[in-house]
């Protein structure tokens, strides 16, 4: 079981699979994609399929992306588990470029944001399999029933054999989950999309996340009210600490849009000039304790920054205070290898090792074994001594 930190030191609890138990989920999504794995609802991201054979140009560009981004896209990093990354760079860029577009159109003023509370935690498998039931094939039925088998019983070292009624798991390969998840809220969306074009608003949704752009502020407390009621069919509800209206003008400084219009493309990462102009800008946010005003404290501008090549060449101060930005405890608890990975090389050689020491010394006090294991892959990668991290994740395992 891997444990990861989440928001105020929350623990996130991920199962680690079997060989064979990874083979038989993606089996059966693989023969279901074709029916689940689609956007039916405009402005809805998340159905993409998990790719598989693909033709050798989306092949080439999936490893473009992985090379010269290595997985970040607009700031945010894409799992190195995804089976599509190129899909998934796509769906959150075709998001962020609707919001962006909402936000500056005039018409609206304001924006709706809310949140499911635990999702995957709480998504009804006895539902989720009548709606695959629904749209799947005669020839379908076995792999249906083998797929939830599987959902009802993937947990059987906490469960036992007690069937489980709700959950997916969120393990590493969570693209499986992803589909299904996505596909369970179908007919919500559906619902939303209409409800919303009745009121003249838009409605976008990534995974948990909704967005309802609204020409009134008024229809706001309306349209939460249908969401609450109609997401409770399904067994959801909204998370009530992250129902936020905002004016579109504050959505753009609050997801750093013209911030991150600075470095728009492969180039733009290369020009010393833009990657100086875009550390300026995070720089001034920084000093003038604005941080805290942003999507995730400005952390996704960091992420953004750190893949740039010209970061090595801009001002030395202004590279100074980036970098150390990175080596920040409350960065790094949240980072994984690939990130570490890129620190490391922006590093100059006498401050390496104390890259390293810093890592082991975090690692001794974080108790998220998450953590751990993303720096032993690092050290494996530089061929650094991986015994101290190993003792540390033994020790773990019997917390």
């Amino acid at each position: 079981m891997l444990t990861a930190e989440k928001e105020n030191g929350v623990p996130r609890f991920a199962p680690v699979f079997t060989i064979k138990d990874y083979c038989v989920y993606y089996y059966c999504i693989k023969r279901l994609e074709s029916k689940i794995a689609y956007n039916r609802v405009p402005h809805t991201f998340g159905g993409w399929t998990l790719g598989g054979l693909m033709r050798k140009s989306e092949n080439d560009e999936m490893y473009r992306l992985k090379s010269e981004n290595q997985g970040e896209t607009d700031g945010y990093y894409v799992s190195p588990y995804s089976f599509n990354k190129y899909a998934w760079s796509k769906a959150y860029g075709d998001l962020n470029s609707k919001l962006y577009s909402y936000s500056q159109e005039r018409e609206y003023h304001y924006v709706l944001m809310m949140d499911i509370a635990n999702f995957y935690d709480n998504i009804r498998l006895d539902l989720l399999e009548l709606q695959i039931r629904e749209v799947a094939q005669k020839e379908d039925s076995e792999t249906v029933s083998i797929l939830f088998t599987f959902l009802n019983y993937w947990n059987r070292v906490r469960n036992g054999y007690n069937k489980q009624a709700v959950g997916l798991p969120q393990d590493a390969m969570g693209d499986f989950s992803r589909i299904l998840a996505n596909f369970y809220l179908q007919s919500y969306d559906e619902f939303m999309y209409s409800l919303c074009k009745g009121l003249d608003c838009e409605y976008l949704r990534y995974a948990d996340d909704q967005f309802v752009f609204l020409k009134k502020k008024d229809v706001s407390k309306h349209i939460e009210y249908k969401a609450a009621q109609t997401l409770n069919l399904f067994g959801l509800s909204i998370n009530q600490l992250k129902v936020k209206v905002m004016e579109t003008g504050k959505l753009i400084k609050y997801r750093s849009f013209e911030i991150f219009d600075i470095i728009s493309t492969d180039k733009d990462k290369k020009d010393v000039k833009k990657v100086e102009m875009f550390a300026n800008e995070y720089i001034s946010l920084l000093d003038s304790n604005r941080l805290s005003k942003l999507k995730d404290k400005g952390t996704p501008l960091l992420n953004k920054l750190l893949f740039c090549q010209a970061l090595r060449d801009i001002d030395l101060g202004k590279r100074a205070k980036i970098m150390g930005c990175y080596l920040d405890e409350s960065y790094l608890r949240r980072a994984d290898s690939g990130k570490f990975t890129q620190i490391y090389s922006l590093l100059p050689d006498d401050d390496k090792s104390k890259f390293i020491s810093k890592l082991i010394i975090i690692s001794r006090k974080n108790i998220f074994n998450s953590f751990s294991y993303q720096v032993l892959d690092f050290f494996k990668k530089i061929g650094n001594d991986t015994k101290q991290i190993e003792d540390r994740i033994d020790e773990l395992s019997r917390f």
